[in-house]
């Protein structure tokens, strides 16, 4: 009978052992983030990756401002340029953020989205520049073809940054959060907003 229970207490004690390590809240590498090939240590904080096409990005900037305040961080943004269409409208994004100290506001931002996602297809080159144009008057701001030359120049030193985080991170998909330089969030292992804040927590701990 001693035998009997003995051989229980060490049974019990597995199944609890192997329920708590399969019930552990630290994020994993290979599931909820990855290490990038190349890291930046130069890069410190969160910062979003994204793009004004994509309508998964739109979503993520809808939630943004409560990530931000889940994570207590200063999310800054790095718009993609994958292709020539990306490319179009990082150009409009980064117009915005050399004249905004690099932080244009949330309502500026998703005027930026709709404005590449809901256009009509149709619309002329002519009729496209006086939307753009008309966004940022609005806002206060010169439209991008009303960018200065220093200002110009700081929108290419935007373009190149944003191709060598694409190529050191070995990015496929946006949006993605880079934290510290060093670790890609896989955004889609969360199943919840707060799930996302405690693995951007933790990485921005992480050594």
């Amino acid at each position: 009978m001693k035998r009997i229970y003995q051989a229980f207490f060490v049974l019990l004690f597995t199944v609890f052992a192997l329920s708590g390590c399969s019930d552990s809240k630290t994020p994993q590498e290979g599931d909820q983030y990855s290490v990038i090939p190349t890291p930046m240590p130069e890069m410190k904080g969160v910062t979003e990756i994204f793009s004004l096409s994509c309508g998964h990005c739109r979503k993520m900037e809808s939630i943004l401002p409560e990530i931000k305040k889940l994570t207590k961080s200063d999310i800054k943004q790095v718009h993609v340029i994958f292709n020539e269409s990306a490319q179009k409208a990082a150009f409009i994004f980064y117009a915005a953020m050399v004249q905004t100290d690099n932080k244009p506001s949330h309502a500026l931002v998703e005027q930026l989205f709709s404005y590449v996602q809901d256009s009509p297809k149709d619309m002329s080159v002519e009729q496209r520049k006086t939307a753009v144009d008309k966004i940022f008057h609005d806002n206060n701001l010169k439209s991008p073809y009303e960018l200065t030359e220093a200002q110009q120049k700081e929108v290419f030193k935007m373009f190149q940054r944003s191709e060598e985080i694409v190529r050191n991170t070995a990015l496929e998909s946006v949006p993605a959060f880079l934290v510290n330089g060093k670790y890609l969030v896989n955004t889609s292992a969360h199943k919840s907003l707060q799930d996302l804040a405690n693995t951007i927590d933790y990485l921005k701990n992480k050594q």
